[in-house]
């Protein structure tokens, strides 16, 4: 299974988008990298996106690949920490994660 377009708001992009991502863009490759189970085989990351190997149920398949093609799926998860997490269930068809940005390094601002 394969994300072959999506919306954000009545805007229609095609997989794999052309161009520099818009703001609500990046928050989407967020939600889609950071908020998936799914997790790439590093055997198989020499291939080409897809086909890439991909442990995790067919949602998460394609949801991750479609986040990596808007970019590091990788470099975005060493940036946030799970801190909680409820996982999505059929019953109350919800899930929720809560993330906190990780300190950079090279970031001598003390929080200001």
């Amino acid at each position: 299974m394969f994300v072959t377009d999506f919306c954000i708001g009545y805007d229609k992009h095609a997989v794999p988008h052309s161009g520099p991502p818009t703001s609500a863009m990046l928050e989407v490759h967020a939600i889609a990298g950071l908020c998936n189970a799914g997790e790439f085989d590093a055997a198989t990351l020499h291939l080409p996106l897809e086909l890439q190997k991909v442990h995790g149920d067919a949602t998460d398949q394609s949801i991750l690949r479609f986040a990596q093609s808007l970019g590091s799926v990788t470099d975005l998860r060493n940036k946030w920490k799970r801190i909680y997490e409820v996982p999505f269930n059929s019953k109350n068809k919800f899930m929720l994660s809560v993330f906190v940005e990780v300190a950079d390094e090279d970031d001598d601002s003390c929080g200001e």
